[in-house]
C-alpha cells in the first residue's frame, strides 16, 4: 500500500457489536483520515478527532445525508436486527435489514464512495425457504444494483463475542467446527470487523492506484475467505 493513499470512511452500525469494532479499526488505521458515523442519536463515547457523527432520522436517512456528506471513499454497513428477529414483524425486519442499509449505501455512493462493505448472513438467498435468508438475499441484490466499483458482501454464520450470543456458545461451538462445512463456522466479531476493514482498504487502494476492475466487482466472503483476511491482518 502507498503511504499517501488516504480515505474517508462512512459507517452504519458503529454502536453495535461488529460496527463498534469496525470504527475502532478505522480510527487506528494510518490510511483512514476521517470516519463519518451515521447514528440515530449523538453518542459521547464515540468522540474522537477522526470521527464525525451525523445524527439522522433513519426513515429519511438518504435525504438527510444528501448534500451534507461529501468526500466519502469507503462505506461499511454492519447494521441489522441482531437478537430477536423471530419475534419482530416481517415489515420491521425488512426495514432494518434492507431499507436502512440500502439508503445508507445509496447516500454513500452519492457522496463519492467507490467501495461498499455490506454484512449479510451465510445462506443468503432471495429464493430461500427461510424468511430471514430471503431478506438477506434481497439485501445483497439491492447492494449489487447500486453498482459500486467494488462491493464486498460478508456472510458470517454465528457471530461470537457479542451481546446477542451467550458466552457458553462461544466456548462450545468452535469445538464442533470439524463436523460442519467451513462456511458455517462461527466467527468472532473482532475477526469479522478485521476482514471487512482489511478487504475494503485493499480494494480502495487498488482502485486509487488504477488497478481496479474495469467493471463493477462483487466479492462474496464466507468464513474461509474472511479467515484469510483476519489471519493476515491480526
Amino acid at each position: 500500500m502507498l503511504a499517501n493513499v488516504e480515505y474517508t470512511a462512512m459507517v452504519l452500525g458503529a454502536t453495535g457489536n461488529v460496527g463498534g469494532r469496525i470504527l475502532r479499526l478505522l480510527v487506528e488505521s494510518p490510511l483512514c483520515a476521517r470516519v463519518i458515523v451515521v447514528t440515530r442519536r449523538h453518542v459521547a463515547a464515540l468522540a474522537n478527532p477522526k470521527v464525525q457523527q451525523v445524527v439522522v432520522n433513519m426513515d429519511t436517512l438518504e435525504e438527510e445525508l444528501a448534500g451534507h456528506v461529501t468526500g466519502v471513499d469507503i462505506a461499511l454497513a454492519a447494521f441489522g436486527v441482531g437478537k430477536g428477529s423471530a419475534k419482530m414483524a416481517p415489515d420491521e425486519v425488512r426495514r432494518i435489514e434492507i431499507t436502512y442499509p440500502t439508503a445508507f449505501a445509496a447516500a454513500a455512493k452519492a457522496a463519492g464512495a467507490r467501495v461498499l462493505a455490506m454484512m449479510t448472513a451465510v445462506g443468503a438467498n432471495s429464493q430461500s425457504s427461510t424468511a430471514y435468508l430471503r431478506i438477506m438475499g434481497e439485501k445483497e441484490r439491492k447492494s449489487r444494483e447500486l453498482q459500486f466499483d467494488f462491493l464486498g458482501i460478508y456472510r458470517p454464520a454465528m457471530i461470537l463475542g457479542n451481546s446477542n450470543t451467550p458466552s457458553t456458545l462461544g466456548r462450545i461451538v468452535p469445538l464442533f467446527h470439524w463436523a460442519v462445512p467451513s462456511r458455517y463456522h462461527s466467527i468472532h466479531k473482532n475477526d469479522l470487523a478485521r476482514a471487512m476493514v482489511a478487504n475494503s482498504e485493499r480494494a480502495f487502494v487498488a482502485l486509487a492506484q488504477g488497478q481496479g476492475p474495469a467493471v463493477p466487482a462483487v466479492e462474496i466472503l464466507e468464513y474461509p475467505e474472511m479467515k484469510r483476511l483476519f489471519v493476515a491482518n491480526p
